[in-house]
């Protein structure tokens, strides 16, 4: 906590311009990462042609996976460098990169698969739906190879998104005037926003979800907790995808 305390940050308006920026910067490398990963799966394909497949390829994995380590490496180190650019800050206190103890680890964990539990129940039994998202099955079936998919959901998009949600946007609006509660909302609205592959009731459960990750991030005083719940999150919905599709 004090690693925390002594390092300085962008406050509440200097974390948002440079969250609009880092997030600009996100939409526009899926977008690029996109149409390069279509391109070369079609050599000598016309420019008229580029915007359907596009289309086409919100469900490829393979777009899907190369999107997710593109912005993951492009803005992980912009992050960084926002980070670096702030007089009197350092990274570790700033983006809260501390270990947590094991029974912290464990409770939390243990918290996420109650959620992950309940929210199947709810997702099967009184929704009626599959268990893995119709929107994702295309993105997990189409991935060649699929363990380049792993590895963006696991490590890629966890990384990626813990860093800029529950890291840096929570360090610099839980100092303002929206406190650790607050912070906890606005960030899991944020990161559901970005979501845009998944319906209403998919996205609600994003919601929740980030809620959850949230609260380990304030109790804690750790990024690397919500890291690595998120990262156990995705690699439940990889081996239930593997096994029901």
């Amino acid at each position: 906590m004090s690693a925390q305390r002594e390092s300085a940050h962008w406050g509440f308006w200097g974390t948002l311009a440079w969250g609009l920026l880092i997030a600009a910067a996100f939409l526009a490398l899926q977008t690029v990462a996109s149409v390069v990963v279509v391109v070369l799966a079609n050599p000598g394909i016309a420019a008229d042609d580029v915007a359907p497949l596009l289309i086409a390829a919100v469900s490829d994995g393979n777009v899907f996976a190369w999107s997710i380590v593109t912005t993951t490496l492009v803005c992980g180190l912009a992050i960084l460098g926002v980070v670096k650019l702030k007089r009197g800050s350092d990274l570790r206190g700033y983006l809260c990169l501390v270990p947590v103890g094991r029974g912290t680890l464990l409770k939390w964990l243990g918290l996420l698969a109650a959620f992950a539990v309940a929210s199947d129940l709810v997702t099967v039994y009184v929704m009626h739906r599959p268990v893995v998202p119709e929107s994702m099955a295309p993105v997990f079936t189409s991935a060649r190879p699929v363990w380049l998919l792993w590895i963006a959901l696991v490590a890629g998009a966890p990384l990626f998104e813990e860093l800029f949600f529950r890291g840096f946007l929570f360090r610099g609006f839980e100092a303002s005037f929206l406190g650790p509660a607050g912070t906890t909302i606005v960030t899991s609205a944020l990161w559901t926003a970005i979501h845009v592959q998944y319906d209403a009731y998919q996205l609600a459960t994003i919601f929740l979800l980030g809620l959850l990750f949230g609260a380990a991030r304030a109790a804690s005083r750790s990024t690397l907790l919500p890291m690595a719940m998120h990262a156990a999150t995705n690699v439940l919905a990889c081996v239930q995808a593997a096994l029901y599709l």
